[in-house]
């Protein structure tokens, strides 16, 4: 696989950036309604499946907190 570059117009008006934003904020929420169960799934699979660090120590966190 070869890495690809994709020029990005650096300099915008602030409404072409706040318009861009909005465009990504749009699109992040329709990609997430769409496909966050699965996308959810796989990263759980991931780090189900990561090599568990041996001199990672993993504590139980059952303290009561007092309020």
């Amino acid at each position: 696989m070869t890495m690809n570059t994709t020029r990005l117009t650096t300099y915008w008006t602030i409404d072409e950036a706040a318009t861009a934003i909005d465009f990504l904020d749009t699109l992040r929420d329709a990609l997430w309604e769409t496909y966050g169960g699965q996308i959810t799934r796989m990263h759980r699979e991931i780090y189900d499946d990561r090599t568990p660090d041996t001199n990672q120590c993993e504590f139980e966190f059952n303290d009561d907190i007092p309020f």
